[in-house]
């Protein structure tokens, strides 16, 4: 049963993560100035490196809670042999 709610938990903070980048990419980056195609070089720039960082970040995290997952108890059989 613990090894259900160690997959909530992974399953859950995917879900914020997810959540959280699309109101920063929609509430943060794209309102940092013009329309990529019209705006000076700067803006452009901004937000194709926002959009990146944030796919980086998105990845990073939800490879660590894979991790973290899989090294919990949650598949480590009670006798001590896999």
């Amino acid at each position: 049963m613990k090894g259900i709610y160690w997959l909530m938990v992974v399953i859950i903070a995917a879900w914020v993560l997810i959540l959280a980048e699309s109101y920063v990419f929609f509430a943060v980056i794209q309102p940092l100035g013009p329309p990529i195609h019209v705006g000076p070089l700067p803006s452009t720039l901004a937000k194709i490196a926002g959009t990146i960082g944030l796919a980086v970040l998105w990845f990073v995290v939800t490879i660590s809670l894979r991790a973290l997952y899989l090294r919990s108890r949650a598949f480590r059989s009670p006798s001590g042999v896999s």
